[in-house]
């Protein structure tokens, strides 16, 4: 009895011979000829094969009896699917169910890698900065790809498709790694989505590489450098006393609005971003830098204004962080021939609130927002308000200008 199929075509009932494979033990039965067939009919075709078109899938190149009855149960369950799923015409040679074509930036497993990294990564749930080197990566690796004409679908990316388009980029270490942890964001993303069953970036090594020790400001050289940009420079100058006196990151004072400041009670929200994860953290106004966060907020018109933007004042409209690494490359380190980066002041001030307290290590961790004891995390809930409590106190004259 024949199956129908698309366009009024059918496959008749496949059979195997030797008929009765099954059964067949002796080696000398391998002389025989061995295949499984059955008739295509396509009303196109008629007039050529009035009786079908053969169909018929050779098992000799089979050495042993084993291989062939293998063979055999594989074929007798993937030829249905061939015509009936993928809708093969083995006349014409082509599929009649046509192929899905992925539309222009939208997801599809058959999308190729480079399309859908591009289009995933700008979907992401993450900083600003991620996104940004996400931006800077993938455009390399899109470079890689061309170059060596490494073309294939986000479906069937594997660990060594990566390794290819990375190891012709020549990183160094640490940006090999950098590469690996950024793309890897973007893959679990893609699991998730369907498009890819496994990120390969699990089983890549990252490579060994050397902690270079960071540079620091001393203190007699912060100071001279914030007696000049109290001067000349008086926003940065603001900012940098807000900065150093906070343990943040300049990507979170940039998020922070009118509305997150309580000035009453020496604190404000900010909104700590790493990675995929969000998470919002109550800090303290510190005595030595209450003066500058009372006359920032002041110029605020509303509660929506971003306190840090254009000229490191307050406006509705944000800006990047990224302007303080160049206005102080532009502001410091070009003109006074000093080489450690704005970021020293963060270490600097840790450092010397460590000195100014008998609790150091608790109140630092607070200050700069890291969270490594679990007990503390979940189940001390009312810690946090103390230490606050305790930082509010707390008063670091490292900068006296």
């Amino acid at each position: 009895m024949a199956k129908s199929l698309l366009f009024d075509c059918s496959y008749t009932e496949i059979w195997v011979h030797p008929k009765n494979w099954k059964t067949l033990t002796s080696k000398k039965s391998l002389e025989l000829n061995w295949y499984v067939e059955c008739k295509f009919i396509d009303p196109l075709f008629l007039e050529k094969y009035p009786k079908g078109f053969p169909f018929r899938k050779k098992l000799n190149k089979f050495r042993t009896l084993e291989e062939r009855k293998a063979a055999i149960q594989v074929l007798l369950t993937e030829i249905p699917k061939l015509f009936e799923d993928k809708g093969w015409n083995p006349i014409t040679k082509k599929y009649m169910i046509p192929e899905a074509i992925p539309i222009n930036g939208v997801l599809h497993p058959k999308l190729n890698f480079i399309e859908a990294l591009e289009i995933a990564y700008l979907k992401l749930s993450v900083s600003d900065g991620v996104i940004k080197e996400l931006r800077r990566i993938i455009a390399k690796v899109k470079k890689s790809a061309e170059q060596q004409r490494i073309d294939f679908s986000i479906s069937e990316v594997h660990s060594g498709h990566v390794r290819d388009l990375l190891d012709y980029l020549n990183l160094t270490p640490n940006e090999y790694n950098k590469f690996l942890t950024h793309l890897s964001i973007v893959l679990s993303d893609l699991v998730e989505k369907r498009m890819v069953f496994h990120n390969p970036i699990k089983d890549i090594r990252k490579k060994k590489t050397v902690k270079k020790i960071r540079e620091t400001l001393e203190v007699d050289e912060l100071n001279k450098i914030f007696s000049i940009l109290k001067t000349d420079y008086y926003t940065f100058y603001r900012y940098g006393q807000i900065f150093f006196h906070s343990g943040a990151r300049s990507a979170e004072l940039f998020r922070v609005q009118k509305k997150d400041v309580y000035l009453e009670k020496r604190e404000y929200r900010i909104t700590i971003k790493k990675g995929n994860s969000y998470r919002e953290v109550i800090k303290v106004i510190l005595p030595n830098a209450l003066k500058f966060w009372t006359e920032i907020v002041q110029e605020c018109k509303t509660e929506e204004d971003y306190l840090f933007t254009r000229n490191l004042q307050p406006s509705v409209t944000p800006t990047q962080p990224y302007q303080i690494t160049k206005r102080w490359k532009r502001l410091v380190k070009d003109k006074y021939n000093i080489t450690a980066d704005f970021y020293a002041l963060k270490h600097l001030f840790l450092d010397e609130l460590d000195k100014a307290t008998s609790e150091s290590s608790m109140l630092s961790k607070g200050m700069a927002s890291h969270e490594t004891d679990v007990t503390e995390k979940v189940y001390l809930v009312g810690r946090n308000s103390r230490k606050n409590e305790a930082l509010k106190n707390i008063r670091i004259n490292v900068i006296t200008a």
